[in-house]
């Protein structure tokens, strides 16, 4: 077979990023194979994938042991979702190409996405052992380890990489995500400051600064790369685009505004406090939300008017993200707008029923899970049985504000007549509101319950995961946003034992203290 005309595996590998060489296609003796990998090689120039695969499959009648066509048709198998048959091609190019190290590479990503990651490992320190230059078998490495839970061998192969090729955006941006991970911020941050002197557009790199910047208070540059977060690869929300121009922050005499929100509920909870600032800069401020906060939108200070998705919102002058509010008003740490309460629960005539007893016991809400739509959710939850502790308390009130899937845990014997499970009831937020209102303390997880909470005042408990959201700083254990609020950290992503042993210490205290009180009254 001619070797100077080596097809490059259509396969982009999504999880390893590594540019694919060609597959070291293998000698063939003269006969029928040759026309029909010639064959191959322009459909795939074509990208008719599928008829490749098909002609790649005829090759191996001819030549079952032919390289190149058990390579590209494991990275086509691999493409086409079929990772079993991906995996027996490869296997049988492995055996008869053993040195070849692309076809390791490629066996690592089809046992990634297996889940076999201790194999996928193996499959790349293989690569390396090939091609111990090769910067890219580094960087498959270290991504393997991340997703094996060992970040700081992932740093080490990740620098590896960097070593053999300065420029590697790609391994500097995975090397600060896992540095990261580790809790060396300021060495994260200055692995995104790399990238970002490489590719000043890589919006992902100036997103990730920004995280790390405003968990550390450092809002001046912070809010201004996290303007960056349209421009992600990940991002699921396009830039909003209207013909009235963006708000500039300076005084607007009299003018129209349109706020809109662009992220969860929790998101606009938290930022729908800038409205009042923003009204107070002479603006008629019209509040664009979900129909499950209508309610509570409306209490805000200074807002004329809110209208949801099922609403045209009225004729306006200017417009601003709610999440780009801080930095177009310069907002420092020191100067978070803090006038708590800045909601108001809806008048408690519009509730059909008295949900919360009327009794001297502390009542104590709960939610345990976040949502579940998303893996940075399943890092903020924990199981409800991992509070028996707490719920095992004497003298307390349980009542489940939790919504959705995880909400059916009360169905398991142990907590029957424990805890009064309200969530279902819950038309929107202000019915949760009104709730709330009536509690002594809330203990959530970092979801929007948590948020509303503190926006209202009430004591709030929050159970903050190891790799906590920017917004909940690095080591406090009060928030800057609400008062409040008392965060109680993780400090290993696979222990919330240690946090609720805390937080049974807490309302051991909190309720002791709560008795002391009424006596003295007495």
């Amino acid at each position: 077979m001619d070797c100077t005309a080596r097809p490059k595996c259509i396969y982009r590998l999504k999880s390893f990023k590594a540019p694919m060489s060609a597959i070291v296609p293998a000698d063939l003796p003269a006969g029928s194979a040759r026309p029909l990998l010639d064959q191959a090689r322009q459909l795939l120039a074509r990208h008719q994938l599928v008829e490749a695969a098909r002609v790649y499959a005829k090759v191996l009648e001819c030549e079952p042991d032919c390289v190149e066509a058990l390579g590209q048709l494991g990275s086509l198998f691999f493409q086409f979702g079929q990772h079993e048959e991906a995996l027996t091609s490869l296997h049988r190019a492995v055996r008869f190409a053993p040195k070849t190290p692309k076809l390791h590479l490629l066996m690592g990503a089809v046992l990634k996405s297996l889940g076999r990651m201790e194999e996928s490992a193996a499959c790349c320190e293989q690569e390396i052992r090939l091609c111990p230059a090769d910067a890219d078998a580094r960087y498959n490495l270290g991504l393997v380890l991340q997703s094996l839970k060992r970040p700081a061998d992932a740093v080490e192969s990740f620098k590896q990489a960097v070593r053999l090729r300065a420029d590697y955006v790609d391994a500097w941006t995975a090397m600060g995500m896992a540095l990261r991970q580790t809790g060396a911020h300021e060495a994260a941050l200055e692995c995104f400051d790399r990238v970002i002197q490489l590719d000043p557009n890589h919006a992902d790199s100036h997103f990730e600064a920004a995280t790390i910047l405003l968990a550390q208070g450092r809002f001046e540059r912070g809010w201004k790369e996290y303007e960056w977060r349209w421009k992600r690869k990940k991002s699921t929300r396009s830039a909003p685009c209207f013909a009235q121009p963006l708000w500039d922050g300076k005084d607007l005499g009299g003018r129209r505004i349109y706020l809109h929100c662009e992220q969860g509920f929790g998101d606009t909870i938290q930022f729908c406090r800038y409205a009042s600032l923003v009204a107070d800069l002479h603006g008629e401020v019209i509040l664009g939300c979900p129909d499950e906060l209508r309610a509570l939108m409306e209490s805000v200070r200074g807002v004329k008017r809110v209208v949801t998705p099922r609403m045209n919102p009225p004729d306006f002058d200017t417009h601003a993200p709610l999440m780009s509010l801080p930095g177009i008003l310069g907002i420092r740490l020191e100067t978070i707008p803090c006038e708590i309460p800045y909601l108001q629960a809806p008048n408690k005539a519009a509730l059909s029923s008295p949900w919360v007893k009327a009794s001297p016991a502390f009542k104590v809400g709960v939610v345990w899970s976040a949502s579940s739509a998303n893996v940075v959710g399943r890092y903020r939850s924990l199981r409800l049985d991992m509070l028996a502790p707490l719920l095992q308390m004497p003298g307390l009130e349980w009542y489940s504000l939790q919504c959705g899937d995880a909400a059916n845990e009360l169905l398991a014997a142990e907590f029957a007549g424990r805890i009064e499970n309200l969530g279902p009831r819950f038309q929107n937020f202000g019915d949760t509101a009104q709730v709330i209102s009536d509690l002594d303390l809330v203990i959530s997880v970092d979801t929007a319950v948590a948020h509303l909470a503190g926006a209202l005042g009430k004591r709030v408990w929050t159970l903050i995961p190891s790799e906590p959201d920017w917004r909940w700083t690095t080591q406090r254990e009060d928030s800057p946003w609400y008062p409040t609020m008392r965060l109680f950290r993780q400090t290993d992503p696979r222990d919330w034992d240690h946090v609720v042993a805390r937080l049974k210490a807490s309302v051991t205290s909190v309720t002791l203290d709560r008795i002391e009180r009424i006596k003295n009254i007495k």
